[in-house]
């Protein structure tokens, strides 16, 4: 279509230039004072960071009786500090993801967290491979981890995490030592030996308890590691109750649940063909401390005799701390009892919020300068933290006070190697109910701190701590 010509075959009069002029700038004045006004009002203010954490924990795999419940642990914290004003005045974002018990996925799910859900620091993960997998992950993309079960002794190596993981759990230094103890002082084992999944967790406690058993004079006669979640363990059970080789009077078995049941259920079909050789008192790792696997193992399927099994674990302290958790967890969740570690990961969400109102930032780096810090760990004094204290934290911080996290698992003050430098203990056995009972119980005050160069090594005790064995039987087991 052709363009048409005007009507009266004129040209429209161009604006005076000066008119022109006048209206430019008035636009530009009009778009300052829009601006000014914006940015007095606060429209292009900087928005305060949300503080985003992830959780890595075991929801399906070996310790899946353990994650759900930690996880609620977790949800729990965020709960509490987003209803009492959040972290620098802003609700925390909390995203949960599943190791699987599996050290591929776990770092799998922790690069998730990292580059899609852009965390600041991961609660997990749940077990030590899972942990040793991932830190290099996150500390190259400056994301601080805190693990409430991780407890091998890899991971008080600085080299290896380079300062990005901390724990609210003792290392299995601690237990180790407490096995050993108490399998030799108090129980007069000699012989043991000792069988163990071949992960880092295993590796590491199984060498300590060999360790600090055989300083006590002991013996341990075998010390077998096993692949994780195989079908047949014939030939290791073969080999741990060779009379040729092996006669111990106890068996301190490292394991999770799932190869536990495999393990046990093979012993138990096996034992009566052996006549009295493989008829041996098992003692277990904390680990196999869950009242699902005790059940499984007293099912007729598999009919283990459970009271005649007993164990050794991290326990929560006798506090009413710890019972202000429970209260608080059975509240919020339709009075479930919080599983092991449930405390240790309600704790490892405060300190995080914790660091990163002490900094005034919620990057990952800014937290790891300040875990220490908020946990009492680097001197005696500061105000002490409670859970429930939020806002008693956030006006302490404000006034330039230190302060020292006091929480439902016990007094974390990490020492230099982000590790509580002490725990409680528990030796825990089964009733005729067939229930998971407290046998006896070792509170902090009776493990004397280590430094950090002693990682690695048993760990010392006051002398004749457990001469007080028959005043720990009456301290019940908190459900």
């Amino acid at each position: 279509m052709e363009e048409q010509s005007s009507s009266s075959g004129a040209a429209p009069t161009p604006a005076p230039k000066s008119k022109a002029l006048w209206i430019v700038i008035a636009v530009i004045v009009v778009v300052v004072v829009v601006l000014a006004a914006a940015v007095l009002g606060g429209l292009f203010a900087p928005t305060k960071s949300h503080l985003r954490i992830g959780t890595l924990l075991s929801l399906t795999g070996g310790l899946a009786l353990f994650g759900p419940g930690d996880t609620k642990g977790a949800n729990l914290a965020v709960e509490e500090i987003n209803k009492a004003g959040g972290v620098l005045g802003q609700p925390i974002e909390i995203f949960n993801e599943d190791d699987q018990t599996d050290s591929v996925a776990a770092q799998a799910a922790a690069t998730k967290l990292i580059t899609q859900n852009h965390v600041n620091a991961i609660v997990g993960a749940q077990f030590s491979g899972g942990s040793l997998a991932s830190i290099k992950t996150a500390g190259d993309n400056g994301v601080v981890m805190v693990s409430p079960s991780a407890t091998s002794v890899k991971l008080s190596d600085l080299s290896v995490t380079g300062g990005w993981f901390f724990r609210t759990i003792s290392s299995d230094r601690l237990q180790g030592s407490v096995a050993a103890d108490y399998l030799y002082t108090n129980s007069s084992f000699k012989y043991a030996a000792v069988l163990y999944i071949n992960n880092p967790y295993g590796v590491g406690l199984a060498s300590i308890f060999k360790t600090k058993f055989e300083a006590h004079g002991g013996t341990v006669n075998q010390s077998i590691p096993i692949p994780e979640k195989q079908a047949d363990y014939t030939s290791q059970l073969l080999q741990l109750f060779d009379p040729t080789t092996s006669n111990p009077q106890v068996v301190y078995f490292v394991a999770y649940p799932d190869t536990g049941l495999t393990v046990m259920k093979q012993w138990q079909q096996q034992k009566g063909s052996h006549g009295g050789a493989w008829d041996r008192q098992w003692v277990f790792s904390e680990g196999l401390q869950d009242q699902v696997f005790v059940d499984q193992l007293h099912d007729i399927a598999v009919g283990v005799d459970v009271t005649k099994i007993w164990g050794t674990a991290p326990a929560a302290p006798v506090s009413s701390l710890y019972d202000a958790f429970v209260s608080s967890y059975k509240a919020r969740y339709t009075n479930q009892t919080p599983q092991l570690y449930a405390s240790h990961t309600y704790d490892a969400v405060y300190m995080i919020a914790l660091a990163a109102q002490k900094a005034g930032a919620v990057d990952g780096a800014s937290i790891k300068a300040q875990l220490r810090a908020v946990s009492g760990g680097l001197s005696s004094g500061g105000t002490v933290i409670n859970a429930g204290q939020w806002s008693k934290a956030v006006t302490t911080l404000a006034a330039g006070t230190a302060i020292n996290w006091e929480g439902s698992s016990g007094s974390e003050n990490l020492n230099a190697t982000n590790d509580p430098a002490v725990g409680s203990y528990e030796i825990w056995g089964v009733n005729s109910t067939f229930k998971i009972i407290r046998k006896a119980f070792f509170g902090e005050s009776l493990i004397q701190p280590v430094s950090a160069s002693a990682v690695g090594s048993a760990a010392p005790y006051i002398p004749n701590a457990f001469l007080l064995q028959i005043r720990a039987l009456t301290m019940p087991r908190r459900a």
